[in-house]
C-alpha cells in the first residue's frame, strides 16, 4: 500500500467520484471533504469529513496528516468568492504539510485566452502559485468534458438530431471525466518532484460533428444527424437551461480545435478513451 493519504475535494462529481475510485483501485487512503457524505464512494480505504466551502473549519482540521489534495471547486462565472476558496484551501492545504496539490483548472488558462467561464481558474491558478513556501502545484486543464454531448439530450432522444454551431466537417476537442480522473490519480501516487509545479492540457480526441452523429447512429441503432444552426439560436437553447450568459457563450462557442496533446498517452499510461469509446459505455444516457 502506497503510503500516501490524498484528500480529496469536489469528489461526488462526474470527475471527483471517479478519482476516488481510482485511488482506491491503487490502495490509496482517501480522505474526502463533502456536504453530503451518502454521496461518496464506500470503501473501507475512504474517510469522509462533513463540511462545505462556506465554512472551511472541518477541512482546516481534516486535512492534516495528508501528503496530497486534489482540488476541485466549481466555479461559477467570474465569480471571485470561488476564487478565493480555492486560494484559501491551497493556504490551509500548504500550511498543513501537503506537499502536492493537483488542481482541476481549464484548458487555455491563464491569459484569458478562451471564454469568460475560465476566468475564475485563470485568478486562482495564479493566486496558489504565488503562495509563498509552498509544496507542489500541478494544474490539470481539460478540455470540453465528453459528458458535454449530453446538453440538448432531448433533440437526441425525440428528434434524433444533434445541435450545434459548428460546420460539419470542423473538428472539435474532447475529453473523456474518466481520463481526467486517472491522469490525477497517476500524478497523486508518483513522486511530487516528478511533475513539480506542471501545467498539463487534456485533449483526448478530435471529432467532426458528423462523426459524432454516425457513431450515435451506430450505438443507438437508429439514424442521428447533425444539424447545424446560428450560433444565437444555439446561446438562446443553452440560456434556457442553464440561465447564465458566461457558461451559455461557453458551452455554444467552444468549438476550437488544437492538435491532441501527444503526452496524455504518456500521463495516462495508454492510449486516451475516444468518443466512440465514451458513447458505447454511456449509451444508456442517449436512449
Amino acid at each position: 500500500m502506497t503510503s500516501n493519504r490524498v484528500f480529496v475535494t469536489g469528489a461526488t462529481g462526474k470527475v471527483g467520484s471517479i478519482l476516488v475510485e481510482e485511488l482506491v483501485k491503487r490502495d490509496v487512503q482517501v480522505t474526502v471533504y463533502a456536504r453530503s457524505p451518502e454521496k461518496v464512494f464506500k470503501h473501507p480505504n475512504v474517510s469522509v469529513i462533513q463540511g462545505d466551502f462556506q465554512d472551511l473549519t472541518p477541512l482546516k482540521t481534516g486535512i492534516v496528516g495528508h501528503d496530497r489534495l486534489f482540488l476541485l471547486v466549481m466555479s461559477a462565472p467570474n465569480n471571485a468568492n470561488d476564487v478565493k476558496v480555492k486560494a484559501s484551501i491551497a493556504e490551509i492545504a500548504y500550511a498543513a504539510g501537503v506537499k502536492q496539490i493537483v488542481d482541476l483548472s481549464a484548458i487555455r488558462v491563464p491569459w484569458r485566452s478562451y471564454p469568460l467561464i475560465h476566468n475564475p481558474h485563470e485568478k486562482s491558478e495564479q493566486w496558489i502559485y504565488d503562495i509563498p513556501n509552498r509544496g507542489g502545484y500541478v494544474a490539470i486543464r481539460p478540455t470540453n468534458f465528453m459528458s458535454g454531448a449530453l446538453y440538448l439530450l432531448d433533440y437526441i432522444k425525440n428528434e434524433n438530431t444533434v445541435l450545434g454551431a459548428a460546420d460539419p466537417q470542423e473538428l472539435q476537442e474532447w475529453i473523456s471525466p474518466q481520463d481526467i480522473a486517472e491522469v490525477s490519480a497517476n500524478i497523486l501516487i508518483e513522486p511530487v518532484e516528478k511533475h513539480g509545479d506542471a501545467a498539463y492540457e487534456l485533449i483526448g480526441d478530435l471529432i467532426t460533428p458528423t462523426r459524432r452523429a454516425e457513431i450515435l447512429t451506430a450505438a443507438l441503432g437508429r439514424p442521428i444527424q447533425y444539424k447545424k444552426i446560428p450560433v444565437l439560436e444555439l446561446y438562446d437553447l443553452y440560456m434556457k437551461s442553464f440561465k447564465n450568459h458566461d457558461v451559455a457563450y461557453y458551452v455554444a462557442t467552444f468549438q476550437r480545435s488544437n492538435p491532441v496533446y501527444r503526452g496524455l498517452p504518456i500521463l495516462l499510461r495508454r492510449e486516451p478513451e475516444s468518443f466512440e469509446a465514451w458513447v458505447a459505455k454511456n449509451k444508456q444516457a442517449f436512449l
